[in-house]
């Protein structure tokens, strides 16, 4: 009997530091991955269309949208339909965005959908999104710490109506087989970039009574796609990454606030965009508001994660004005306006 590669996997990588080792996840049980864009410059034009296709909340931008806000009503007979995930498996310690997709158009004050993660310590959501009015879909934000391999379940849900999905969280790279192996088996591993992505010594283990063997790699040189390629007699399989070979540093190109107008103890979701997904670690943008007293952000920071070009955050209200909520990072500040309405208008 031949054995046969299943597959081999690099789950979503940016290398920051040139000449850093890193271990690329991966997974014998994960899917098809979506790799890690190199940092660079965002296409907003080309982002915007995509959220459009996607359906999301009207006025979000970038990767990671709406928040936390709690004051929609439920209506009844909305129900979840769906969730998803934009990559799985993720590196400990990286972050995703989810899609979250209702069965009914959403009332004029949005409709509310909770969040939650089987295994908070390692994967955490928001308590809840929001999804806009007249909208079916909405974004949010998936964040992960670091440690071994974990599957963790995420829910959303509305009333009684819910939906899950598995994201698997990995944390060193891995070649599969078909079958268990009675011995010890030698895989070779290949790189067409060495320069930029390592793979010596080149081969991975499979150890008796398993199939699936773990390797390292080092990161080099800048390449936005570097594929790595497992072989075994005449069977092969491979995967690629992205590595950012400079430490290059974002520059936050946005805040916005949606609703922009809204009802005087209601809350609002704010996004901040940055042109350039950050290295590990993220990027963390600070936050204040003008008028405080007239709305705030609910948390003076907001961590953009690692790979990611937007992250969200709540605004409360506390009296009828306008107010600008100021979003900075390094030199560069943004700010976006709120005005804050009675609540009976």
């Amino acid at each position: 009997m031949s054995l046969l590669i299943r597959k081999i996997t690099l789950a979503a990588l940016m290398a920051a530091l040139v000449g850093g080792v890193l271990a690329l996840p991966a997974s014998a049980n994960a899917g098809p991955v979506a790799h890690a864009s190199k940092c660079k410059k965002a296409k907003k034009g080309k982002r915007k269309k995509k959220k459009k296709k996607c359906n999301g909340a009207a006025g979000q931008s970038g990767s990671a949208l709406p928040g936390e806000a709690t004051h929609p009503s439920t209506t009844p007979g909305a129900g979840v339909s769906g969730v998803t995930l934009a990559v799985s498996p993720v590196l400990a310690g990286t972050g995703t965005t989810g899609l979250v997709t209702i069965s009914d158009a959403a009332p004029s004050a949005g409709q509310a959908v909770t969040l939650q993660s089987s295994d908070p310590s390692r994967v955490t959501v928001p308590g809840s999104v929001v999804v806009a009015s007249g909208q079916t879909t909405a974004n949010f934000s998936v964040g992960t710490t670091p440690g071994s391999n974990v599957n963790v379940t995420i829910t959303a849900a509305i009333g009684t109506s819910n939906a899950t999905t598995q994201l698997n969280v990995v944390s060193a790279p891995s070649v599969t087989l078909d079958v268990t192996v009675p011995v010890a088996t030698d895989v070779q591993l290949s790189s067409d970039d060495p320069a930029a992505l390592d793979v010596s010594p080149g081969s991975a283990t499979v150890p008796a009574g398993s199939r699936t063997g773990f390797f390292g790699v080092t990161a080099g040189n800048a390449n936005p796609l570097v594929t790595v390629t497992a072989t075994l007699g005449l069977s092969s399989a491979g995967d690629t990454a992205s590595v950012n070979g400079s430490s290059t540093v974002p520059t936050l190109t946005g805040v916005a606030v949606q609703p922009s107008t809204i009802p005087v103890g209601t809350q609002a979701t704010g996004t901040v965009t940055l042109d350039c997904e950050p290295g590990p670690g993220g990027a963390l943008v600070d936050l204040s508001s003008d008028q405080a007293g007239v709305a705030a952000p609910s948390q003076s920071t907001v961590l953009v994660p690692a790979g990611q070009l937007s992250a969200p955050f709540t605004v409360n209200t506390s009296s009828i004005g306008n107010a600008n909520i100021i979003a900075t990072f390094g030199a560069s500040t943004q700010q976006a306006p709120v005005t804050v309405i009675p609540i009976d208008t």
